[in-house]
């Protein structure tokens, strides 16, 4: 199967915004890829790093709706599947951040919410979104079978376990990291780390260019299952990175770090108990 992470330059132009994303799944349809990823909220201006305000709720939309139509023409026009980031407008009106899954005929499969939210200086999550309540889904497009890590999600091992106890062999990680944030410091070599740890090709997709007050990475990568960075963007905006997925090396790693093989889950149990210390009272020594 054949991959493609696209890194893009987003204005509050929405549409200009989908004449240049339409430009890079057209990339990646040039280049045989089967599934193209696209970053977090990607068509829209990443409005998170704003403060607290209320007309952004507008941009909101339902699931099916307008969004969700166009991307599904893009992905039958251009035979090519499409993961896209998506503000959520849900029956109970409530807004998450998701990202939605479209076949290469223009089918919904389906739709991953971000479950863990940041706040913090430009990422005022809590206010946009609400938490995803659901649980975490794998997909299968074209043979493989897939977890979508949104963002924030990614620090979490809790995430990929869940995903790889469902046999995923790929994650997909649809981000907006700023250069500046601390973040930026460890974005390579925690997802790497990921890789290795639980046998899985780890896909990022990263927004690039300036919203102030933020200046995103870039740095759009795959890795493969022994935690190698196969190749890598820069941070220069619309731009496409193609890899081949190799099922024989998710096989073979985790036949050479056999960590699932030796789980000890009944000694887990502290995993999902509430937290018992801070960083202020770090528990017995």
């Amino acid at each position: 199967m054949r991959i493609t992470v696209a890194q893009n330059q987003n204005t509050p132009d929405m549409e200009a915004n989908k004449r240049r994303v339409a430009k890079l799944v057209e990339e990646a349809a040039r280049q045989k890829s089967d599934l193209v990823l696209l970053p977090e909220m990607s068509i829209l201006e990443f409005f998170p790093r704003v403060p607290h305000e209320y007309d952004y709720f507008k941009l909101a939309e339902p699931i099916p709706g307008d969004t969700m139509v166009w991307f599904q023409r893009l992905a039958r026009d251009n035979d090519i599947a499409i993961v896209y980031n998506h503000y959520e407008l849900s029956r109970e009106h409530l807004c998450f951040d998701c990202s939605v899954v479209i076949d290469r005929l223009g089918a919904y499969v389906g739709r991953q919410r971000m479950m863990h939210l940041s706040e913090e200086p430009g990422y005022n999550e809590k206010f946009y979104y609400a938490p995803g309540q659901d649980t975490y889904h794998v997909f299968e497009l074209e043979g493989w079978r897939f977890g979508v890590a949104i963002c924030y999600d990614r620090h979490f091992p809790e995430v990929f376990r869940s995903f790889i106890m469902q046999g995923a062999e790929c994650v997909l990680v649809p981000t907006a990291v700023a250069a500046s944030e601390p973040f930026a410091d460890i974005y390579q070599f925690e997802m790497q780390a990921a890789a290795v740890t639980h046998g899985v090709y780890v896909a990022m997709a990263n927004r690039t260019g300036t919203e102030a007050p933020l200046s995103f990475l870039g740095k759009s990568m795959v890795i493969d299952p022994l935690g190698r960075v196969v190749e890598s963007l820069n941070d220069q905006p619309d731009r496409t990175l193609t890899v081949a997925l190799d099922r024989a090396k998710v096989t073979n790693a985790r036949m050479m770090f056999p960590f699932l093989r030796d789980r000890r889950p009944e000694t887990y149990a502290s995993v999902t108990a509430p937290l018992l210390w801070s960083a202020n009272h770090p528990g017995p020594a």
